[in-house]
């Protein structure tokens, strides 16, 4: 079920208190719970959610009503919040709410005890003020409200964590010789023969040639020949070459890409680490693996969008789920990656990459530039932050297949960063028009409406 207020100001009241505080005793007790300040709320309604679990109670009444919806419950560790609601309105002066408050968390103390041994639950007393006679607050909510975090079962995170743990273990290295290549600049020279032309072009077509100018009226003869300098060296050096399982997944297009290039040691890497990301954040972890001097100054940021938060608490520009690795050592990245990876999957698509890069910078103000490792099937929630952003942000798209997503477009032209699809670079962004074509990996892709789409022929 989901919670609807009857005004704005009672959302915004809604999503701020349900940031509740956390208890940090060994066990939540009543006591501590009565001294929670209330928040002020409008007037609610209820509707048919998943996720919410309504617990009602009569008005100016501590008995339940209905609590078969605790079987909904899968456990408790899934229990993100708990909120007491009530209406301020009271026939009577001498009515004691806190009093009913108390003997309401007595009885769900009784009814599902296990919520209260759960620390990292948090609580919230909300108090509705719109009714100001018996008949309108007799039709408010009374009761509790249970919000389930948003996540799949552990049992898929752990499955997930488990193939890329045994891709990463895999790994291993070899140093190869690469050769050495030149590239030749080629140009054309002028020079004399020695030589000189008849002044008859017939004899010129027949190649007679002379020794002497013959007083002057005789042309001297040039000959063209293609001299070569050398443009550019690579290669003759010994490189590390990375081995590792692909039985799980097939492409590797990001892992090759970022082994090939060289990163400002300034820059920060914001990984999106939801849903089906975890084949792109496997390469990520290769890539430190086979370039151990990008950990040097390391700055790497795992985003989950809201550490499971329910989708109707998430916020723009407050959504969390932002896990910071600042360290030299691999170890501590991958912990930090399965650490975000653990706490949330991101529920609702769209996602606060935004926010991360933003935390990111704020983190980290010295960066000189963002790799944003993204899903090009998830949509960018917080994408009216970008206005903020003031350093250049290179988006690695992930998934990306027949259309590139507009937000990921809009976040490296403004930015003043580039695209990178499939190994393939894509740079002065801000150049594109209507009609502009691009090719990635051989297939022509058609820039419109605010996106690359791929072009049928």
């Amino acid at each position: 079920m989901v919670l609807i207020l009857k005004n704005a100001k009672s959302i915004a009241l809604l999503a701020a208190g349900l940031l509740f505080c956390a208890l940090h005793a060994q066990k939540v007790s009543i006591d501590q719970l009565m001294t929670l300040k209330p928040v002020g709320i409008g007037t609610q309604k209820i509707i048919p959610y998943p996720g919410m679990i309504y617990l009602p109670m009569p008005f100016s009444s501590a008995e339940f009503k209905d609590v078969s919806q605790l079987a909904d419950i899968p456990s408790p560790d899934r229990i993100h919040s708990v909120a007491l609601v009530y209406t301020r309105f009271r026939e009577v002066d001498t009515f004691n709410q806190p009093k009913l408050n108390f003997y309401r968390f007595q009885n769900l103390k009784k009814v599902y005890p296990v919520v209260f041994e759960d620390t990292s639950i948090q609580w919230k007393i909300m108090e509705q003020r719109q009714a100001t006679e018996k008949v309108d607050a007799m039709k408010c909510f009374h009761g509790f409200i249970i919000l389930l975090k948003n996540e799949p079962p552990k049992i898929l995170i752990e499955k997930e964590l488990s193939m890329m743990k045994s891709v990463i273990d895999s790994y291993h290295d070899s140093m190869t010789w690469v050769p050495e290549k030149i590239e030749w600049k080629v140009k054309r020279v002028k020079e004399e023969t020695g030589s000189y032309l008849p002044v008859n072009k017939n004899k010129r077509k027949q190649g007679i040639r002379f020794s002497s100018s013959f007083l002057g009226m005789r042309e001297k003869e040039y000959r063209t020949r293609k001299d070569s300098t050398i443009r550019k060296k690579s290669g003759g050096y010994f490189a590390r070459k990375g081995h590792f399982d692909t039985t799980l997944f097939k492409n590797v297009h990001e892992y090759n890409f970022l082994i090939s290039r060289r990163w400002s040691k300034k820059m920060a890497v914001v990984a999106d680490v939801t849903g089906s990301m975890s084949p792109y954040s496997t390469q990520v972890m290769l890539w430190l693996k086979n370039r151990p001097e990008i950990l040097q100054d390391g700055r790497f940021v795992f985003f989950n969008d809201g550490d499971a938060k329910p989708d109707m608490l998430k916020r723009i520009g407050s959504t969390g789920g932002i896990h910071f690795a600042a360290s030299s050592y691999y170890d501590s990245v991958y912990m930090a990656m399965n650490r975000a990876m653990r706490a949330g999957t991101g529920g609702d698509i769209p996602e606060n990459n935004i926010e991360a890069v933003l935390e990111t910078l704020k983190h980290w103000p010295d960066t000189d530039t963002v790799l944003l490792i993204a899903d090009n099937e998830a949509s960018v929630k917080d994408i009216n932050l970008l206005k903020n952003v003031k350093k250049p942000v290179s988006v690695m798209l992930c998934g990306a297949t027949e259309k590139i997503h507009k937000d990921y477009i809009e976040i490296a032209r403004v930015t003043g960063g580039r695209l990178f699809v499939l190994s393939t670079e894509l740079a002065e962004i801000k150049k594109w028009q209507t009609g502009t074509e691009v090719k990635i990996r051989g297939k022509k892709f058609e820039y419109k409406n605010g996106e690359l789409v791929r072009k049928r022929t």
